[in-house]
């Protein structure tokens, strides 16, 4: 009985082994661990994703650690070697998108602008800070992009955003209290106007800064004809400074541009645009303000530099004044758009050097500011890497999983699959070989089983590629 049943289990086992010979090629690889991993491409998704975190690491980090160290204070001031400078660095226009920006596109492009954005300006305003750490900063107005329109609740969310984007360094200087037309509008809205200085301060002040008078002017309002009220707070402001005492040098910061005749006065070099200096005036906004506001507003405040934004580009020019019937002079600098979006290829923002020992005003014949552009990360650039990696990467799942012998073969020479065991099939006989072949061709060609496998590999390099993108901009 033993005999037999010994027998009898022998048969079984040869008959098994005979079925299993006779499995299609699709089978064998199975049997032999040679499908393992071929639906989800784990091993191309792992090399892509490496090279991923590389580039994205590059340019969210290295890259803007090496633009920003270019500006370095060492680099560009002048002063004496026991020398201890005041600095202060200018941002203009980061006019934050919101959903009144572009109504012409869609929600997702939208956000996705929007979120690139954001993370443009908080990234370079944390390097900023960190590797240029100046004293103090000033904003020089449209810190929004629609905040003349917005209701009051959107505003919040809206001031909420802009502060977690540029947060206050502790013991340093911030000053935001400059408007814009996109913040106020240019024919002034009333409501927007008290909600703005409600939040970020007075928009007409002054103050002291590394023995120099900053003094901050709405030109604005002092274009606005419409709203007498509006009107009369510069206007008071400038007529009790003028009254005042102030023998510091005195910086003047605004959000519009004083008026000149731009053929009589070019912008000089380090303007991208080759077109002169545009003078315009439409719904909302005016390029300078009006040429009677202009002599008044230098005559009180006799500053010795003015800084302004609204332009989005550079300019410098020489502006001429009259005081007490004594001509002087003030340099005035248009600083960039700290922003991506703004039509201008290289963002930049404005780095001042305070030095005034002797704390007393000009008429001493002394240089006491230094003044640099500080150009930010190409933005475009990045994106274009980016653009073109995903192109490749999408190119390099699809020519795997569509062409996988020609790609072991080009592309992948030398590597093998971890999956993969070195196992040689069983040799068959010849009739069961054509078989085999004939079912081999018949399920490796069909386009449905690898279209999913390229779809389920590509959705998943997709996603992943998203969290590295997420990881980089919730991290800084």
């Amino acid at each position: 009985m033993l005999s037999r049943n010994r027998f009898r289990y022998l048969d079984r086992t040869c008959r098994n082994s005979d079925s299993e010979m006779t499995l299609d090629a699709s089978n064998q690889r199975k049997f032999y661990g040679r499908d393992r991993g071929r639906t989800i491409c784990w091993r191309n998704i792992a090399i892509l994703l490496t090279l991923w975190f590389a580039e994205v690491c590059y340019y969210e980090r290295i890259a803007v650690k090496r633009v920003i160290k270019r500006c370095e204070w060492d680099s560009w001031e002048k002063w004496p070697v026991n020398a201890t400078p005041h600095r202060v660095a200018l941002f203009a226009d980061p006019q934050l998108l919101d959903c009144s920006s572009y109504p012409n596109r869609t929600w997702v492009i939208n956000e996705a602008t929007r979120v690139v954005a954001d993370n443009y300006h908080r990234r370079n305003w944390k390097f900023i800070q960190y590797w240029l750490s100046p004293d103090t900063n000033f904003f020089l107005g449209d810190l929004f992009d629609g905040g003349r329109y917005h209701k009051d609740d959107y505003w919040m969310e809206e001031y909420k955003r802009f502060n977690n984007i540029f947060p206050k360094v502790p013991f340093k200087r911030t000053i935001m209290s400059v408007p814009g037309n996109h913040d106020i509008g240019f024919n002034v809205l009333k409501d927007s106007f008290r909600r703005f200085t409600a939040f970020f301060g007075e928009a007409s002040n002054y103050m002291d800064v590394g023995n120099h008078t900053f003094v901050l002017v709405d030109t604005i309002s002092m274009s606005d004809k419409e709203n007498p009220r509006i009107l009369s707070i510069p206007r008071n402001f400038l007529h009790e400074f003028a009254s005042g005492y102030h023998p510091l040098p005195k910086i003047m910061l605004s959000h519009i541009p004083l008026w000149r005749d731009p053929k009589k006065l070019p912008c000089g070099p380090g303007r991208e645009s080759a077109k002169p200096f545009p003078i315009e005036r439409g719904k909302d906004y005016q390029t300078v303000i009006d040429g009677y506001i202009t002599p008044e507003v230098l005559s009180k405040v006799q500053p010795e530099a003015i800084f302004c934004g609204d332009d989005h580009d550079y300019c410098h020019i020489t502006q001429k004044y009259e005081v007490n019937g004594v001509t002087r002079t003030a340099e005035e600098y248009s600083v960039k758009s700290c922003a991506m979006n703004m039509g201008i290829k290289y963002p930049a923002i404005q780095l001042i050097s305070l030095w005034n020992p002797d704390a007393i005003g000009s008429n001493s014949g002394k240089e006491t500011f230094q003044t640099a552009v500080c150009y930010l990360p190409d933005a475009n650039k990045a994106l274009c890497m980016y653009i073109l990696s995903f192109i490749a990467s999408t190119f390099w799942l699809a020519f795997n999983q569509f062409f996988p012998s020609t790609f072991r073969k080009y592309l992948a020479i030398g590597m093998r699959s971890t999956n993969e065991w070195n196992v040689t099939p069983l040799s068959l006989p010849l009739s069961t070989r054509k078989n085999i072949m004939k079912t081999k061709h018949g399920v490796e060609d069909k386009l449905n089983t690898k279209m999913k496998g390229f779809l389920v590999s590509y959705g998943i390099f997709v996603v992943s590629v998203m969290f590295i993108f997420m990881y980089f901009f919730k991290t800084i």
